[in-house]
């Protein structure tokens, strides 16, 4: 595979947090949060752009509604070819992200130590679409152009292969929550009380069928990022969430 693939802090640490971006995200957009993530939690951390995003080759016209369960695969080349997969390894998933990270802990869990997502769907509920539906409009109007500086030319191909397969036929009864009863290992779900692409459902739904402990943790004031907008208080937790997980294990 060619894609572009980053490591970020300490790499003599005993644990390593791979980062999935969101549907319309890359390296690059996760700003400094990664670094500065790894920096508190004292981690290792792997970020890179899924193919055809940011500096990643790839071609995603055509794209079918297991889009999802090919991007867990890929997760699982890099793991497996990573240099640093003898490290306990966290998956951090936003949105597509966090489904990614769900579906690989649902078939792959054994080769992972926990996960974090943030704003994940694990079925289609009408906020999301929308959602979808007004972010076409706003790209019509040219607000989406600032995703050329990520992605290049390829901006547009990236934000119709997430805008259209949502808004199709095919992906209306798509669901991910019969595989989350396979999922076994510790999990952080994290979730901005006025995600507009989503509801706490989404949320309910994890921490009531995965088998793993699960720990709920819902942001007042915030929407679909919080990374972005509630940035401190997502590290604090995730830092407290991770120490006891360690003194737990």
């Amino acid at each position: 595979m060619q894609l572009n693939v980053k490591y970020i802090g300490d790499p003599s640490s005993n644990r390593l947090i791979i980062f999935l971006h969101e549907g319309l995200g890359s390296v690059k957009q996760w700003k400094n949060f990664p670094n500065s993530l790894c920096d508190k939690t004292n981690s290792y951390g792997l970020v890179y752009d899924r193919k055809g995003y940011g500096e990643s080759l790839g071609d995603l016209t055509h794209r079918q509604a297991n889009y999802l369960h090919l991007a867990a695969e890929e997760l699982f080349e890099i793991i497996s070819t990573s240099k640093h997969n003898d490290k306990p390894i966290y998956l951090y998933g936003h949105s597509d992200g966090g489904s990614i990270a769900l579906i690989f802990a649902a078939k792959y869990g054994h080769r992972i130590k926990g996960i974090i997502t943030e704003a994940a769907h694990v079925f289609v509920e009408d906020i999301t679409i929308a959602g979808v539906k007004e972010a076409r409009d706003l790209f019509d109007l040219g607000k989406f152009e600032g995703l050329k500086k990520y992605h290049g030319n390829q901006y547009h191909q990236v934000f119709f292969a997430w805008n259209d397969i949502w808004l199709s036929e095919e992906f209306k009864n798509w669901e991910i929550i019969s595989l989350l009863e396979k999922i076994d290992v510790p999990n952080l779900i994290i979730q901005g009380k006025n995600d507009q692409y989503g509801t706490e459902e989404q949320v309910n739904l994890i921490i009531e069928k995965t088998k793993g402990v699960s720990t709920k943790l819902i942001l007042e004031n915030c929407g679909h990022a919080p990374h972005k907008e509630s940035q401190k208080e997502v590290i604090s937790e995730i830092k407290k969430w991770m120490d006891d997980e360690r003194s737990s294990s």
